[in-house]
């Protein structure tokens, strides 16, 4: 995970990165973190159950 936030993360200049609130940072990584878990979860679906992910984000 540190390698993934410092991959990210590095297409920033210093200045940009000090420009973001510590709350916008934190959103932020939190974000990635939802994203990183959620994918991994989504490999070890079903088809029926991968389809019933696809029809409850469809209704969102």
């Amino acid at each position: 995970m540190n390698q993934l936030m410092i991959h990210l993360f590095d297409r920033f200049s210093v200045e940009q990165l000090k420009a973001i609130s510590n709350e916008d940072l934190i959103d932020r990584i939190d974000s990635i973190l939802v994203v990183e878990a959620v994918s991994g979860t989504l490999n070890d679906l079903t088809p029926e159950q991968m389809k019933m992910f696809e029809e409850a984000l469809k209704k969102k």
